[in-house]
């Protein structure tokens, strides 16, 4: 029979396999499976090859309780993360459909659940933009969001709830209608050298130069706009300029101002590190001897090398646009999340970034953050459990973790690739508070736009409705932050890679320690989709401190061996 016959065939290459594994020395004595009945043949397990099981082996309890258990002693009093918001689609307390400083006001307590320590509001000042970073009056605010007392009042507010409010500064452009830029333009064509003359406060040429604009109306005049026409930049190289926007950074300190995020800042003057770490020095050292608890914070959308430079002033902080979901390369979050990059990679860039930062301010401290006005929603790349993920690494890094507002419920928003739809309206949409009720819902942020209003996809379930939700996002976002809070050191901690101390079967466990003085915590995660048994004698830790799971399952630590459940994040301590 053909069975039969490949039968005989299987013994025989058993035996040839056998006599060529034999030395001309002592051999093994090499064992073929015995033949079971012709029509029946079956390989005993001994013979067997081992299959890893799609399944990890390490069982693990479930939670129990039908949410995370939150601790209401932990505030955020003494916390670290920051909440951007768009005025214009945060919450209308008039009806109106543009968010305004009364909506943030109410708000308030809702931020303050959430846990969030300074809200970072976006341009506030009057603009003829719908975004606001082009500045008419910088004394002034935003008529559309309220009055000055409006704004004042939610400054006052805002201590009762234990949160900072830091503005957006635009200093390297203007608007084409403040009425600087039409007194420089005078000032320059008229030859006008008195000493209130503006006609120095802008970049003018009588011939074209990339980065340049000709003035509407005149014959050959240009002025240097490096972002759009109607933004016009001014000239920081001027003492009175300079001398000006130290008083405007005073004006808003004395109003209440806890703090500024600076837009630009490598284009003060473009591509001069050197002297844009200069300038922002004097601005800053100038403010904090008369307010010293002012911190400032910089966008400089360029590589980690280039920010680390800026580090070299003594701003207190820049955005870590390295590790946003807008870059690429072993360090960034949504590469970690999604086992993308291995864990050791990560921890070993990051860690590297944190120790030239600190060599070149050792007051310093990174910003992380996933996405902001100026990328796609995080909810692009990041949903459901992805986004707990997520939400777990940023909040456990070091230095302050920066939330784009919505992120908690995974609010949409991506702008459009053909040009006449594309708009970075669509990555500022409205905030949903709930699925039902839209009181204080904001419409589309660019009212004039409206062929783009329709085709914006959004969630159906609003704040509101995740609050209700176990384990939701929002929830998961809560916890989160309450496990940051809880330990307020991390902002200045110095982050220190463990993961090639532990031992794993994992590429993405994740093991670092946060230090400061004689402070410290060891954060592990798991990014894998399945359990681990993680070795961490190493480490120096006796006990689970924290822990969050988006799977829901409850670690545990017997001796030196930790268990972790899949998509886990747990604070270890001595």
């Amino acid at each position: 029979m053909k069975k039969r016959k490949l039968i005989i065939l299987l013994v025989s290459l058993f035996s040839l396999i056998a006599i060529v594994g034999c030395g001309s020395g002592d051999s093994e004595t090499v064992k073929t499976p015995p033949i079971e009945d012709e029509d029946e043949f079956s390989v005993p397990e001994e013979f067997q090859t081992p299959v890893t099981p799609p399944f990890s082996t390490v069982k693990l309890n479930a939670y129990e309780g039908e949410n995370y258990i939150f601790d209401n002693d932990v505030t955020n009093e003494n916390g670290s993360v920051c909440y951007e918001i768009f005025v214009r689609s945060f919450y209308d307390s008039d009806g109106d459909s543009i968010g305004d400083f009364n909506g943030i006001t109410l708000k308030l307590p809702y931020l303050q659940e959430l846990g969030i320590k300074t809200l970072w509001l976006m341009p506030i000042m009057p603009s003829p933009s719908y975004h606001g970073y082009d500045v008419i009056d910088y004394y002034d605010v935003n008529p559309e969001y309220g009055t000055m007392e409006d704004f004042e009042h939610l400054l006052s507010e805002s201590k009762k709830y234990n949160i900072d409010i830091m503005i957006d500064i635009v200093f390297n452009h203007s608007s084409t209608k403040n009425p600087w830029f039409t007194q420089s333009y005078e000032d320059y064509i008229n030859g006008n050298d008195s000493e209130d003359s503006k006609a120095d406060w802008y970049c003018w040429t009588n011939k074209y130069q990339t980065g340049y604009s000709i003035y509407t109306g005149s014959k050959g005049i240009y002025y240097e706009s490096r972002f759009d026409h109607s933004m016009p930049d001014l000239n920081t190289k001027n003492e009175a300029v300079r001398g000006e926007m130290i008083k405007i950074l005073k004006y808003w300190c004395e109003k209440g101002v806890d703090g500024f995020r600076f837009d630009a800042v490598k284009y003060f003057d473009y591509s001069n590190t050197s002297y844009n770490v200069e300038f922002m020095t004097m601005l800053h050292d100038e403010v904090v001897k008369d307010y010293p608890n002012t911190y400032f914070v910089g966008e400089c959308w360029d590589t980690i090398n280039v920010i680390n430079d800026y580090y070299k002033s003594t701003f207190e902080s820049f955005f870590a646009f390295g590790s946003s979901l807008d870059a690429n390369g072993d360090a960034t979050i949504l590469g970690q999340v999604k086992t993308l990059n291995k864990a050791n990679s990560f921890a070993s860039m990051i860690e590297q970034r944190e120790k030239i930062m600190k060599l070149n301010n050792p007051n310093a401290y990174s910003s992380y953050f996933l996405s902001n006005h100026d990328m796609d929603r995080a909810s692009k790349s990041l949903t459901g459990e992805n986004a707990k993920l997520a939400a777990s690494l940023l909040m456990l890094l070091p230095g302050t973790p920066y939330m784009y507002y919505g992120e908690e419920i995974c609010l949409q928003g991506v702008r459009k690739t053909a040009p006449d739809d594309a708009s970075d309206a669509r990555r500022r949409l409205a905030m949903i508070w709930s699925k039902d009720d839209k009181t204080g819902e904001c419409g589309f942020p660019e009212p004039h736009r409206t062929d783009l209003i329709a085709n914006n996809p959004q969630v159906e379930l609003g704040v509101l409705d995740q609050m209700a939700t176990d384990y939701s996002v929002w929830n998961h976002y809560k916890k989160a932050i309450q496990i940051r809070n809880k330990y307020p050191f991390i902002k200045n901690s110095v982050f220190v890679n463990l993961t090639p101390e532990i031992v794993t079967n994992y590429d993405n466990v994740l093991a670092y320690k946060l230090v400061y003085g004689d402070q410290w915590i060891v954060v592990i995660h798991n990014f894998e989709n399945i359990n681990a048994e993680v070795d961490v004698t190493k480490l120096g830790v006796s006990r689970i401190a924290d822990e969050i799971s988006v799977a829901k399952l409850t670690p545990e630590l017997n001796g030196n061996i930790l268990k972790i459940g899949k998509m886990s994040t747990v604070v270890l301590v001595d």
